[in-house]
């Protein structure tokens, strides 16, 4: 029976192979014959708009899709500046070459061009959501985290914190690279990270298994501009910046791109200077039962100036027309920080008295470093497109400095200096990344990927203070903890397609973890050394894909994925923090990773001019990392503790609508179910408190919707509004929030110069309100950070503006406004 098994799967294959054949050609300019490079070549079987395979002629202008089955197909090319052509064709079994396909250059006036040009924003992938923010004219002048907060599916916080489907475990990189990016620093490098230097925003929320299953709430990946023009281009632009009640701040910086059949080249420098104000206010009640005992309202006000240089650049070297090696790299350099005031009250209900009335002073003085270098390696392997991609990255970051604390007691209208203290901590994380990835396309609807990657992490955080009132060191405030991680993992993923509909991908990915740990801390000033032991860790992480399509450009697509958060960074450093003298935070090193299974359905629906995707998804986690707070007399301490288990089911809609030709619509909305589990925790520190979870569940949903209005040939505006329901957080929940962003940009002299004006925040209403409680407190908090902002950006472009024929700018292999494309290209 096996034998007969055997001999059947044998005789399919041999039919499909035998009966595959290719199709190839060579595209040249209609005037000079020239050869068109990067021309995109889209293949379509007849009467279908999904594609079923696409790519870009090569420095020769020829194309050639291998591994076809008999049909009818229809060949699509398009160019930057060249009419499209279409060309039908029959494949009975034998290789076809269509000869030279000559090309003809649009007549269209370049308003035109710019009109059209505003469309393509988003587009599908099986695996991901691509978001093109080049034309983001709300966030021009702006940093990475504004562009972010444009994003559907992703939320920022006032503190720069991210989350992605009200799920904060999630992956930051730049570039397809992790880029040492942490929780702890990724804030602080999104907020200096100019606008100007991303080209789109790739949103993974089920990523297969040949990326890191870190981040259960998916991956958000960063790419930078990268331009590939003929001769030379760039930019240099300059502007100002003003949120209410801050010092203005400004921009400066230029960019330069060269590029020929042998090199590509690009540097990219800028300078940002900003300063935001924020603040908060905190009543917090200490509850004996249901008696009242205490009341503490904290109201803190602080200004973040943030100050320093951005760079990045990169070389690309062709060694022959299949082979390229490129080194490139970012970073950042610069101070943050800046002057913070706390006023206590403390209320005694049983005496009706103030018991204590005091005001804490910090002056934070930071410093903020950060570098990231890659070198890559690709050989195309096959005109089919197999290829081999290696790489070697390095990232650092530098993080810390002093901070000035002063409290000063109001006892009987007279100031009394109770604390003057000058605490030091200091955080470096460095990272490497070999990384190597084979793809072997056995033919159009068919390919393997395998890969390595190892990560080695190493994370030192020293801390310490000096207490100038008594002239000696304070040794509650000094710790050293050292952090070693070696994570080595392999995959393998296999894709296919079946009768021209079903796509099916699956793949596998083992992952080994070793990591070592150390923490110093003082007693009765002398250093005491903790080791801490971790076990090494063997997991393994599967992924699936299903994509069927279906007549009428309706597409329909079902994953499933498992992932991991693991704790790391200021989660499990034992350091405690008595910046806030009321609230003592510290981590866990104890702390187990987080478990996520993951299951999705998406459906996609595109139109001319509209597109629709909607997805069902449903995640169950297990371990979920989150914050606690207990009282501990009547000083809040707030660590991390891992939660027995959660689940969050929703539905997300994300259209786009072209309107009467001059409006773009991005419309997103995310209504979720979510339930917790009841938990309890013992501190370790704390063996005699118990903190219980009780177990929640609610309703709640966000929405998101981007109008970008086109006004005249040269003028355009563009309008985002989003409001988010109130939510569940460990120990309370979160009210709404909503808030409107507006811009407009207008170019001159042919496109070289261009002014663009933004407001963030117009109703200044960015504000976060919490209720939280547990045994022996109750609190409430209402906090802000920015508020409104205004930006004026001049920018103006020089050099080869239009490329020439045969060197014209590299685009996406599919470049229509919704990729639909479900299959495994």
């Amino acid at each position: 029976m096996k034998k007969v098994l055997f001999l059947f799967i044998i005789s399919l294959l041999s039919i499909k192979i035998f009966a595959a054949a290719s199709i190839s050609g060579t595209i040249v300019d209609a005037t000079s014959q020239s050869p068109l490079e990067f021309v995109n070549v889209t293949l379509l079987k007849q009467g279908s708009h999904v594609p079923l395979s696409g790519m870009s002629t090569d420095l020769k202008g020829g194309f050639i899709f291998s591994g076809l089955e008999n049909g009818n197909y229809t060949l699509q090319f398009s160019f930057v500046g060249y009419n499209p052509i279409n060309k039908e064709l029959a494949l009975t079994g034998k290789p076809i070459n269509v000869g030279v396909i000559k090309m003809e250059e649009d007549t269209k006036k370049l308003s035109e061009v710019e009109v059209v040009g505003q469309g393509s924003q988003m587009r599908f992938d099986i695996d991901k959501k691509i978001f093109s923010v080049d034309q983001n004219i709300a966030a021009a002048g702006g940093s990475a985290t504004e562009v972010l907060q444009n994003i559907p599916s992703v939320d920022v916080d006032n503190e720069g914190n991210i989350s992605l489907r009200n799920n904060a475990n999630v992956e930051v990189w730049i570039n397809g690279k992790p880029s040492g990016l942490t929780a702890d620093n990724r804030a602080q490098i999104l907020q200096q990270m100019p606008a100007e230097s991303i080209e789109t925003i790739e949103v993974m929320t089920n990523p297969s298994a040949k990326f890191n299953p870190e981040g259960t709430a998916g991956i958000i990946n960063i790419v930078l501009k990268k331009n590939r023009k003929a001769g030379y281009y760039g930019s240099v632009s300059g502007g100002l910046m003003y949120a209410d009640g801050a010092k203005p701040g400004g921009t400066l910086g230029g960019n330069i791109n060269y590029s020929s059949s042998k090199i590509d080249a690009n540097l990219n420098v800028g300078y940002r200077a900003m300063s935001f104000l924020g603040g908060s206010k905190t009543d917090r009640y200490s509850l004996a039962g249901t008696d009242t005992l205490s009341l503490l309202s904290q109201n803190s006000n602080f200004t973040r100036a943030y100050g320093g240089i951005f760079f990045r650049g990169g070389i690309d070297y062709h060694i022959t027309d299949k082979q390229t090696i490129g080194l490139s790299g970012f970073g950042l350099t610069g101070t943050g920080g800046g002057p913070s005031s706390t006023h206590n009250t403390f209320f005694d209900y049983n005496t009706q008295t103030v018991s204590r009335d005091y005001t804490r002073d910090i002056n934070d003085d930071g410093m903020r470093q950060s570098i990231s270098t890659s070198l890559d390696y690709k050989w195309d392997i096959d005109k089919k497109g197999s290829n081999l991609m290696a790489s070697l990255s390095y990232s650092g970051h530098k993080r810390g400095g002093d901070d000035n604390i002063r409290q000063t007691d109001l006892i009987n209208n007279k100031d009394t200096i109770t604390q003057n203290t000058l605490q030091s901590v200091i955080g470096t994380n460095k990272e490497w990344l070999f990384k190597a990835d084979f793809t072997k396309k056995f033919s159009e609807s068919s390919r393997l990927e395998a890969g390595w990657q190892s990560t080695l992490q190493q994370r030192n955080s020293p801390a310490s203070a000096y207490d100038s009132l008594q002239n000696k060191e304070i040794d509650a405030y000094f710790n050293k903890f050292d952090y070693n991680e070696q994570i080595h993992a392999a995959y393998l993923t296999f894709g296919t397609r079946f009768f021209e509909k079903l796509s099916v991908q699956g793949g596998l990915r083992a992952e080994y973890q070793i990591r070592s740990a150390e923490n110093d801390q003082k007693v009765n000033g002398n250093i005491v050394t903790e080791p801490i032991e971790f076990k090494p860790a063997f997991r393994v992480f599967p992924s699936v894909y299903l994509s069927y399509s279906l007549p009428g450009n309706n597409e329909l697509q079902l994953n499933y994925t498992s992932r991991i958060d693991r704790p790391r960074g200021r989660q499990i450093n034992p350091f405690r923090d008595y910046s806030d003298s009321t609230r003592i935070s510290y981590g866990d090193p104890t702390l187990s990773p987080e478990y996520e299974n993951s299951l999705e359905f998406n459906y996609l629906k595109s139109w001319d001019a509209h597109s629709l995707s909607a997805s069902i998804y449903y995640r169950s986690t297990d371990q979920g990392i989150e914050s606690v707070q207990f009282a501990n007399n009547r000083t809040m301490e707030s660590t991390y503790m891992n939660l027995s288990h959660s689940s969050s089911s929703g539905v997300e809609l994300v259209a786009k609508d072209r309107i009467f030709k001059i409006i773009n619509l991005t419309t997103s909305l995310n209504l979720y179910y979510y339930q917790r589990d009841s938990s309890s925790y013992t501190n370790r520190y704390a063996p005699a408190i118990t903190t219980i979870i009780p177990a929640q569940q609610n309703f709640s949903w966000s929405g998101r919707m981007m109008a970008n209005i086109v006004l005249g040939r040269t003028t355009f505006a563009q309008l985002s509004g989003e409001y988010s329901a109130p939510r569940l957080i460990a120990q309370g929940r979160e009210t709404s929030s909503y808030s409107i962003d507006m811009g407009l940009r207008q170019t001159f002299l042919n496109r070289n110069l261009s002014l663009n004006l933004m407001v963030r925040d117009l109703l200044n209403s960015r504000k976060r309100n919490s209720i939280t409680s547990g045994n022996g407190f109750y609190e409430t908090n209402e906090s802000f950070f920015n508020g409104r902002m205004l930006g004026l950006t001049v920018t103006y472009n020089f050099g080869n503006m239009k490329p020439k024929a045969g060197e014209r700018k590299k685009s996406e292999t599919n470049n229509e406004d919704m990729n639909m494309d479900g299959g495994m290209d």
